[in-house]
């Protein structure tokens, strides 16, 4: 993550935010990872690491460095970032 005093994001728009900002960029492994992530929320919210590497065609220990990446500290700080927004968007479209 390229540091520019930036506290951790807390929403996936943030996420977004601190991306188009250039203010997290991935190198080529992550990148391939975080565009899955970013596009399918949903995937992080209820598949497993494995699973997610699986899918990504990375090692699980690349998914799990994502996170880090991110300025989280775990992958389960991704998982429950991405649950919130799926959970807010369900109740959005009701």
């Amino acid at each position: 993550m390229k540091q520019a005093n930036v506290g951790p994001p807390q929403t996936l728009e943030e996420l977004k935010s601190l991306i188009a900002r250039r203010q997290i960029v991935f190198p080529d492994r992550l990148e391939q990872v975080a565009r899955q992530v970013i596009g399918r929320p949903e995937m992080v919210a209820f598949e497993s690491a494995a699973e997610i590497a699986r899918i990504c065609e990375v090692s699980q220990t690349t998914v799990l460095r994502l996170a880090q990446h991110c300025g989280l500290q775990t992958f389960a700080e991704l998982r429950s970032m991405m649950r919130n927004h799926v959970r807010k968007a369900a109740i959005t479209h009701r």
